[in-house]
């Protein structure tokens, strides 16, 4: 497939198979999905209908996890090897272009100069524009034209008359000198089309990157619990029910429960939870997670496909088969816009030839030919990837990276702005945000002691505490006997003191007594209590802050008319709490959100008749964000979070948000002036090179100025677009 055309040949064949009842095609994947009303119906009917067509189609390959990985690298090493075969005819088809337009436009003369031309440019129609000239020509045998055809009709006509020019020029004696010859029209119009295509190429290699960074998330081995001793094996050899032993930092390898041991995993890229989750018996866990520091022993209870990672990765995959509706204009212009330019051709031949002065043959062969070229829709195919290449370019000087044209219509009317909470609108890790001391102790001795207690622990609570001890510049030595607790806290022995720190539980456990006006000081975040000989010292409030001028961005956003939301897999607290601190309103919060249910929001708010842009930075955001009219990924989150969305914000900060909209809004702008620009040589220069000015002033366009017309349509087009360079300056 290489155009809008393609996608609507290929939806219309498949929508007519008895026992379909929905097609959608995606140019950039290259996938089909189909909903059958009869199930019976067998796939071989399909491939039928596509061939039938004109084009090729195979039966997608139904991977689960384990090999999607290598599936979508078979896809992208077939895409790669399709681009570099382009580049190479791009190549030498502007290697002979170059010279061969300078020369001809230069009027440059010397012996043999049109035998050369003849030969390099056959050589250019067989080489680079093989592919064009025989896609042209199925689509006219099966009476559907379509640009191809065109650029196969204007680049002939211009071949084939100037080569009938330099081997039969008697056929064509003109008084005065011989027939001219058009050979730089052909070659620079294979040039512009093969362009405008690596363009196109180069932004379909994108498609399958969310479902590789996806499979890649999740373990490849797993160890297996047997009674002489554990065993390694790949994660396929895992089967339902058996035990599987995982050490500290590793990733759990699939979902099940915890059977032994306890521990705190790292639950951020799959439900955005913030801070580690404690582990108990008995207590869930998601394949992808990271085990923080307990040795555990764990009941896989979900394998494969079935998995939390799997779910995701084909929430993910399934959203991708999406279409741009920014080149549904450019397919229904087509549709009618090339036959009419094949049937306006063919009536100029025949004005010409049946009503024209002498030569007649020769006027006639000119006339259709300057009509094709003037028509050509090089312009048209350059129109949106052209101002796309250039809008992402300037995003990216600005920190903002788009990845394709997909949803930039409905971008410019974004009304809802959906926000994921943990590493988007907070910083993604815990903070020391309050100190409360008990009543005779400083708050410098109680961060002091605690820090002392924590030094040398890796677990998230420890570092923000050894953080915030640094900050202040308080000193403090490393405490004796130091062990740690899984699930409860740590204890140790400071400055010959016994202390121990961690959760009103587990002081209490330890016959600790906690006066109750510190047990309040936690709020929506987490409490961590510190003892020493038996004395509560005070309590420190930990909690995943709000970034710095988040409700300085969101303030903006409101002001401009656009409602806010919060959808979230924390606490319900903690949403809550940034959602006040950021200025959103209650009612538009929601907490411990699955993927799946993320996803369902956001698709509950776009049936509503909201135009959602969803902002999230995880794995767990993943299906949203391809949910979202406008996926926007923060810069610092998962790789999994960039592919899957449409704009991602590389520095993080939030202000990017509005800047993405606008820049979205400027480069839908700039596309559909383009297509005006394309359009308006085409409705202006048409008549003319068909001859409509001869009777009057009995001017014509030759297939020189038709072929110069043409590109100086392609050189606006490209000009307009690279106003977007000025772009927020």
């Amino acid at each position: 497939m290489h155009c809008a055309s393609c996608v609507g040949r290929i939806e219309s064949a498949l929508g007519k198979v008895p026992g379909v009842s929905l097609a959608v095609v995606d140019l950039l994947s290259g996938r089909a999905r189909v909903r059958l009303s009869d199930p019976s119906l067998a796939v071989e009917r399909l491939v039928g209908a596509v061939a039938g067509a004109g084009y090729e189609a195979q039966p997608a390959k139904n991977a689960d996890l384990f090999g999607l990985e290598e599936l979508v690298d078979a896809e992208q090493a077939e895409r790669a090897a399709s681009l570099a075969d382009l580049t190479r005819r791009l190549a030498v088809a502007v290697a002979v272009a170059v010279p061969v337009a300078a020369l001809s436009m230069a009027d440059v003369a010397f012996p043999g100069r049109d035998a050369l031309f003849l030969v390099l440019t056959a050589g250019v129609l067989a080489f680079s524009g093989r592919d064009i000239l025989a896609s042209g020509a199925r689509a006219a045998g099966r009476l559907a034209p379509d640009m191809n055809t065109l650029v196969a009709l204007g680049t002939s006509s211009a071949f084939l008359t100037s080569a009938a020019a330099t081997l039969f020029p008697h056929l064509f004696h003109v008084p005065g000198g011989h027939a001219p010859v058009y050979y730089e029209a052909a070659v620079v119009i294979v040039a512009l089309v093969l362009l405008g295509r690596f363009l196109e190429e180069r932004a379909k290699g994108k498609a399958g990157e969310a479902i590789r960074a996806l499979a890649r998330l999740g373990a490849r081995k797993a160890r297996l619990v047997r009674p002489d001793g554990d065993v390694e094996v790949p994660l396929e050899r895992v089967r339902s029910g058996d035990l599987l032993r995982v050490l500290p930092g590793e990733k759990v390898p699939t979902d099940g429960v915890l059977v032994e041991g306890s521990t705190a995993v790292d639950e951020a890229l799959v439900t955005g939870e913030s801070i580690p989750v404690e582990k108990v018996p008995g207590d869930p866990l998601l394949g992808a997670t990271v085990n923080g520091n307990g040795s555990i022993v764990m009941k896989a209870t979900r394998v494969g496909k079935e998995t939390a990672l799997a779910q995701v990765v084909k929430l993910v995959r399934q959203a991708q088969a999406t279409k741009a509706p920014v080149q549904r204009l450019v397919d229904e212009v087509a549709a009618v816009f090339v036959p009419v330019v094949v049937v306006l051709a063919l009536l100029s031949f025949a004005g010409w030839f049946f009503l024209g002065p002498e030569p007649k043959l020769l006027r006639a062969l000119l006339a259709a030919t300057s009509v094709l070229l003037v028509a050509c829709p090089c312009a048209l195919g350059l129109a949106t990837p052209t101002a796309l290449v250039v809008g992402t370019g300037r995003g990216a000087e600005l920190g903002l990276l788009l990845r394709d044209a997909g949803v930039l219509e409905k971008a410019a009317r974004v009304t809802a702005v959906v926000f994921d909470k943990t590493g988007t609108l907070t910083a993604g890790r815990p903070a020391v945000t309050a100190l409360r001391p008990a009543e005779g102790v400083t708050e410098e001795t109680l961060l002091a002691t605690l820090a002392s207690l924590e030094t040398g622990s890796e677990h998230p609570l420890a570092k923000a505490v050894l953080e915030a001890a640094r900050a202040r510049g308080l000193g403090f030595e490393r405490a004796r006997d130091v062990a740690a607790v899984p699930g409860g806290g740590v204890t140790g022995t400071v400055n010959g003191n016994p202390a121990l720190a961690g959760s009103e539980a587990f002081l209490a456990a330890r016959g600790v007594t906690v006066p109750p006006e510190l047990l309040d000081a936690g709020g929506d975040g987490t409490l961590v209590l510190l003892a020493v000989s038996g004395r509560t010292l005070g309590a420190v409030v930990l909690t995943d802050p709000v970034k710095l001028h988040a409700r300085e961005v969101l303030g903006d956003l409101a002001a401009r008319g656009l409602s806010l939301h919060i959808l979230s897999g924390d606490r319900p607290g903690a949403v809550a709490a940034a959602a006040r601190a950021a200025g959103i309103p209650e009612a538009n919060v929601a907490a411990r959100l699955s993927p799946a249910e993320k996803a369902e929001r956001v698709k509950a708010l776009r049936a509503k008749g909201e135009v959602v842009a969803m902002v999230g930075d995880g794995i767990n955001d993943a299906p949203a964000l391809s949910a979202a009219d406008l996926g926007i990924a923060i810069g610092t989150g998962t790789d999994v979070a960039r592919a899957a969305s449409d704009v991602t914000l590389v520095g993080g900060a939030l202000s990017g948000v509005g800047m993405a909209l606008d820049l979205s809004k400027a480069t839908l702008g700039n596309v559909r002036q383009n297509l005006f620009l394309a359009f308006v040589y085409n409705v202006v220069l048409i008549p003319v090179a068909a001859g409509a000015l001869y009777p009057v002033t009995g001017w014509t366009l030759n297939p020189m100025l038709a072929s110069f017309a043409m590109a100086a349509s392609s050189v606006s087009v490209v000009s307009n677009a690279l106003r977007l360079r000025r772009f927020g300056k």
